[in-house]
């Protein structure tokens, strides 16, 4: 057997958590180079999608949004699960500092993805990284650095200091070239998350700016409510891939004035082919998302 070279890199504490189909509680740690310590049988990761999750600033795997993509995903999906959990960085209260050790994170990350590869035969394809705010610019960065082509990666809403303003370099920072599809939801445009179209497909839900219905109170304001809402879109189109139908527009003006063209689904359903600009209305509370059917009845 090779003897096991592992890449160096600037460490930082990243911990990786497998979750395998139907089990939402269990979990296997995985290393920095996607080793495991227990041997456990017939342990294969070729078979089904590949679900990669981390979180942004202040946030961890374990907070309520992230978990509960997790938790769908394993049980309304038919794939393997592993969060990517950064907190001992993200915990800083120094933005700017936290912001700048995305790159670092990334390139770890990088190393991680290179390694299911080799020790476990995942293909890029299978791989569907999912990030929020700095998280997806870490994601962005990780499939970048990788020598793997990613299958897709959805960015929930990127944040926007030092990202968009001032704008970096797009290799520090997510955009359309860092994997074969690249899909954004935009919730809080213009403040705390990008407000540009940089992916293969960009939706914006309610025009993509806050506040976003059921986000307008003052304490939810404060709460950054609408830059989270991204997740819970998310978390709810896992459930029920068709319950945010979006159409293609130049602008949301064009949009209310039902100046638009192409169909189709925001997050989990979203289809792989469409490009362009999105746009859809939500509800301000659960469900969130607007069937056709709902839509139908409203024009």
């Amino acid at each position: 057997m090779d003897q096991f070279i592992p890449r160096q890199v600037q460490h930082i504490n990243v911990t990786y958590k497998l979750y395998t189909s139907n089990n939402a509680e269990n979990y296997t740690t995985l290393d920095d180079y996607a080793r495991i310590e227990d041997n456990i049988p017939e342990f294969n990761l070729s078979r089904i999608p590949l679900k990669i999750i981390t979180h942004g600033w202040m946030s961890s795997t374990e907070k309520y949004s992230i978990k509960s993509i997790k938790d769908a995903y394993v049980k309304y999906r038919n794939v393997n699960v592993i969060t990517v959990d950064w907190s001992s960085t993200a915990d800083s209260i120094f933005y700017n500092w936290v912001a700048n050790q995305t790159i670092t994170i990334g390139a770890q990350i990088a190393i991680f993805l290179e390694e299911l590869k080799k020790l476990y035969n995942v293909s890029g394809d299978q791989i569907h990284l999912i990030g929020h705010s700095l998280g997806a610019h870490v994601m962005g960065i990780a499939a970048h650095q990788s020598n793997l082509t990613i299958g897709r990666i959805t960015g929930l809403d990127p944040a926007r200091p030092l990202f968009e303003y001032p704008s970096r370099d797009n290799t520090e920072k997510l955009d359309s070239t860092d994997a074969k599809f690249v899909d954004i939801i935009h919730t809080c445009g213009g403040v705390l998350g990008i407000e540009s179209a940089v992916g293969t497909a960009d939706f914006y839900p309610n025009s993509g700016i806050p506040p976003q219905p059921g986000c307008d109170s003052i304490q939810k304001i404060f709460e950054a409510c609408s830059h989270g809402r991204s997740q819970i879109y998310f978390i709810e189109s896992i459930k029920n891939i068709k319950a945010f139908p979006a159409f293609k527009c130049g602008r949301w003006l064009d949009f209310l004035s039902n100046d638009c063209d192409q169909l189709s689904f925001m997050g989990e359903g979203v289809n792989t082919n469409v490009n362009g600009k999105f746009y859809l209305k939500t509800n301000p509370t659960e469900p969130f998302g607007r069937s056709l059917e709902t839509i139908c009845l409203l024009t």
